[in-house]
């Protein structure tokens, strides 16, 4: 018969033997409890109010945190696997309420910090690590279970690229619905397309107050790819979707360099993913139309077609990128510096190497006949002497090293920190899977022209996610990320995949997400108003020359002759002057040409348009 010291003993020793689930237990329950208390509270939304646990809220919060740590407690002792689960999709939730909320907080005022709003999704995506990390296994054990065929992954990830266009599609076209862009860049853009309909030519007037074709801006004859499709349907949101079918389309390569490097079913979705959810890559269709959102595409089916050693389908896919923009010239000699120096295909790193270098010099002379020259002032921070240029670019980092080091943190402004913002929004979501390459520290070759073209400029759209200049960065990086994850082991690869791809998620909605229903909200609320700009518009006849306020140009893309009144240093007197009344200051910017008697009204809507017509 056993005494009472005996059973404490036994008592002691199944706690012992047990001890590790039950603490699991207890912290699962109780975070997840938590977690899915302050979803249904909605404590999300109270990120900047400290007085929210007042009022009984405390109290509820305990009781509700108890009651569902209980449940959760049950679950687990039922089934650990499903309890984890919850607990982290609970957990996961609520960040990304949190993130979402997050952007239209008031951080510098409410923080005393302008780029808040990155540090507090770096923050948010650690927690969320931590949550994945401490129920991995039961995850991926649930996740091998559903087994996948190749059939399926392409399902999957055609579903990815179609929520991707549709997410930049809807963004854009209801920015274009809510008169939300304007001449630049996106007026310029519609007039081209029109232009290209019309004529053939990539001439505006609008890009540089006079009759000029864009090439004498940038060499970009990648646009005429897209003219079938203009041709079909002439129209600004056209216009809008062949950016969103361009930033869609990268899945493909994507999918076919991750087979390349036999990387699993399950892992290439993950790729698939992360690009779609990382910030950067639905940020640059931001603010409108652009060559360089041709840039990814191409540049990823060059890097497979080099990977399969097809040469000529590589030289294809080369020439179609540099065809983008001149600058384009600089990722394909990266990409064959790299080729070359990891001696991973030298025979191709120097066809990528030579082809680059003598591209660019062609297309430097093309942009310097058709008029202004390449726009190498961006890097002003680098020159020397007053005129500058590249050449001065190039000896200071040669001669000065030092100093251009330092402008890696230096701003467009001294009360400015922009480049910190970048660093976290371009790096955070790929930190894990873009520094774990081993010893093959020739791979950060590839990271070179996100430091050259981005960091070391303080000119401060090339550092910001939400510009275009990241696209061909974008595609750099995915390549590097696939090579890392191809040579680490199965299950460290997953779990740095599964982080990068929740920060990402994270970001993402902290970044771009909410633009999407903050865009449908003004069109919606605005709708009537924008008819009635629409209807005014339709006034105009296409033959006219026209100037207009810039938030009008992309609606009138039918007048070939037409200029932005905001821009002009000279009157010029057109047919029509057409001025969005919306904003109090914008009819003082035609006082000087409505003042020379020429004009006559033609139409006023009080408050949103007026239309002027010469006499």
């Amino acid at each position: 018969m056993k005494t009472k010291g005996s059973k404490k003993v036994d008592t002691l020793k199944k706690f012992t033997k047990y001890e590790k689930e039950i603490l699991e237990g207890i912290i699962i329950s109780i975070v997840g409890g938590w977690a899915l208390t302050s979803i249904l509270r909605g404590a999300y939304k109270q990120i900047s109010n400290i007085q929210f646990p007042a009022d009984g809220n405390f109290t509820k919060a305990f009781i509700m945190t108890i009651f569902f740590s209980i449940i959760l407690g049950i679950i687990y002792y039922k089934n650990k696997k499903i309890a984890g689960g919850l607990m982290f999709v609970f957990t996961y939730i609520f960040l990304l309420l949190c993130a979402f909320i997050g952007y239209s907080n008031d951080w510098t005022t409410n923080a005393g910090n302008p780029i808040g709003g990155p540090c507090y999704q770096a923050i948010l995506a650690f927690i969320a690590a931590i949550a994945f990390l401490y129920v991995k296994e039961d995850i991926y054990q649930f996740i091998s279970e559903l087994k996948i065929k190749r059939i399926h992954t392409n399902i999957i990830v055609a579903i990815i690229g179609v929520l991707l266009f549709g997410f930049v599609g809807i963004v854009t076209v209801l920015r274009y619905k809510s008169y939300l862009n304007s001449t630049f860049d996106f007026g310029i853009f519609t007039q081209m397309y029109e232009n290209m309909r019309q004529t053939g030519s990539v001439a505006t007037t609008l890009e540089r107050n006079r009759l000029l074709s864009h090439f004498g801006v940038h060499f970009s004859p990648i646009y005429y790819i897209a003219l079938p499709i203009y041709f079909i349907f002439p129209s600004p949101v056209t216009v809008q979707l062949i950016q969103a079918l361009m930033i869609a389309l990268p899945v493909i390569p994507i999918v076919l360099i991750a087979r390349e490097y036999r990387l699993s079913n399950w892992m290439t979705v993950g790729f698939t993913l992360l690009y779609a959810l990382y910030p950067a890559t639905s940020g640059g269709a931001v603010y409108d139309m652009h060559e360089n959102c041709f840039l990814t595409f191409f540049l990823l089916m060059t890097i497979w077609a080099a990977e399969k050693k097809k040469t000529y389908i590589m030289i294809l896919m080369m020439l179609f990128a540099f065809f983008v923009k001149e600058d384009a010239a600089i990722y394909v000699l990266v990409l064959g510096t790299f080729y070359l120096l990891s001696r991973k295909d030298k025979k191709r790193g120097l066809i990528l190497m030579v082809c680059a270098a003598v591209y660019f010099l062609i297309a430097i002379s093309v942009v310097n006949s058709y008029g202004l020259g390449i726009m190498d002032n961006r890097f002003s921070n680098l020159y020397f002497d007053a005129d500058g240029g590249l050449s001065q670019v190039f000896k200071s980092i040669i001669a000065n090293p030092g100093y251009v080091i330092a402008q890696m943190i230096t701003n467009s402004s001294a009360d400015s920190v922009e480049k910190i913002s970048y660093f976290i929004l371009m790096f955070g979501p790929m930190a894990t899977v873009i520094f774990t390459t081993g010893k093959k520290y020739t791979r950060y070759i590839l990271l070179s022209p996100l430091i050259i073209i981005n960091i070391f400029t303080t000119y401060v759209y090339m550092h910001d996610i939400n510009f275009q200049y990241n696209f061909g960065v974008i595609a750099l990086i995915m390549y590097l990320a696939i090579m890392n994850m191809a040579d680490v082991k199965a299950e460290k690869a997953k779990t740095y995949v599964s982080i990068a791809v929740l920060c990402a998620g994270i970001m993402f909605v902290g970044n771009q997400f909410p633009k999407m229903p903050n865009y449908y909200k003004t069109y919606t609320e605005n709708k009537s108003t924008y008819e009635k700009i629409d209807k005014a518009l339709e006034l105009v006849p296409t033959n006219a020359s026209v100037c207009a306020s810039g938030f009008l140009t992309p609606h009138l893309f039918k007048n070939l002759v037409m200029y932005d009144q905001n821009h002009l240093e000279q009157p010029v007197y057109t047919d029509y002057l057409v001025v969005d009344e919306r904003f109090d200051n914008e009819k003082q910017k035609f006082d000087q040409v409505l003042s020379s008697g020429r004009y006559e009204i033609a139409y006023q809507e009080q408050g949103l348009i007026s239309i002027y017509k010469k006499k």
